[in-house]
């Protein structure tokens, strides 16, 4: 594993490309001390060489769903410790607001009255913003009855914010609700490895080009005809090319309109 720290002084990460870069931007061998009253001491990033996840699931010990999500847009499979999780990372998968995203990809390590307290991050985003995202996936407000479990939040809430990252809690209800729109993301998401060609891109972004927005249907027919040319066209939304809209349920009237064409509507929203 590398043991990295970071530097206050670092530009907040705005023009960041990759998920990695913007781990690139912030680490440096230097230790540092936080100018905040609640942090006594450094804090220090730990991630492991080639970004895979810093904690292994074990199973057996817990009634709890966990597994492996094949996501196409990291081009990685990320483990899950049940379901809020593995919600979460359908998505990061579909969501075309995030460009790039990880689980549990490090800790943070920092002394806090005198106590050193470790934090592993449940998730990590880089939106099309250029931000950085660390998230926390919760089923509940529970957390908050513990006054030493918030404080340490609030701490790595404040890490965040000094090198200019975002620090998110994500409930359950976020991810679930409203239904429909989950079922389209699970939708979406089952077609993620579906193939598609530099052919079908040009035909497609050909005719949103032309009138802006059209109809699923309409689109699919120009690709390969119903049901594949719309397998390719949930394929090319985790590809980040298209957006279908997905606050109703999906059918061939769903309206689609190219990634470039419009303003990022931001991921899903979360409560800190």
């Amino acid at each position: 594993m590398t043991n990295i720290a970071h530097n206050p002084r670092t530009p907040a990460i705005m023009q960041a490309d990759t998920l990695a870069h913007a781990l690139e931007q912030v680490a440096t061998p230097a230790v540092t001390t936080w100018c905040w009253e609640a942090l006594a001491a450094s804090a220090t990033l730990v991630i492991t060489p080639k970004g895979q996840p810093i904690r292994t699931i074990i199973t057996g010990r817990r009634r709890i769903t966990t597994g492996a999500y094949a996501s196409r847009k990291a081009g990685r499979a990320f483990p899950f410790e049940g379901m809020n999780e593995r919600a979460f990372l359908m998505h990061s998968e579909v969501d075309t607001a995030v460009v790039d995203y990880r689980a549990q990809p490090f800790r943070f390590e920092f002394v806090l009255d005198g106590e050193k307290r470790t934090y592993i991050a449940d998730a990590v985003r880089l939106l099309d913003s250029g931000l950085v995202e660390v998230v926390e996936i919760k089923n509940d407000r529970r957390f908050q009855k513990d006054p030493n479990y918030a404080l340490k939040l609030d701490c790595v809430a404040e890490v965040c914010r000094q090198i200019g990252w975002r620090f998110r809690v994500m409930y359950r209800e976020a991810l679930f609700k409203p239904r429909i729109r989950f079922d389209n993301v699970q939708d979406v998401q089952s077609w993620r490895l579906a193939n598609y060609g530099e052919m079908d891109v040009y035909r497609v972004l050909d005719r949103l080009d032309a009138c802006g927005r059209h109809a699923l249907g309409s689109l699919a027919d120009l690709i390969g005809g119903r049901p594949v040319g719309m397998a390719k066209l949930k394929a090319m939304m985790v590809g980040r090319i298209v957006r279908i809209d997905l606050s109703e349920r999906l059918s061939i009237d769903s309206e689609v309109v190219a990634v470039s064409s419009q303003p990022p509507v931001g991921p899903l929203e979360a409560v800190q």
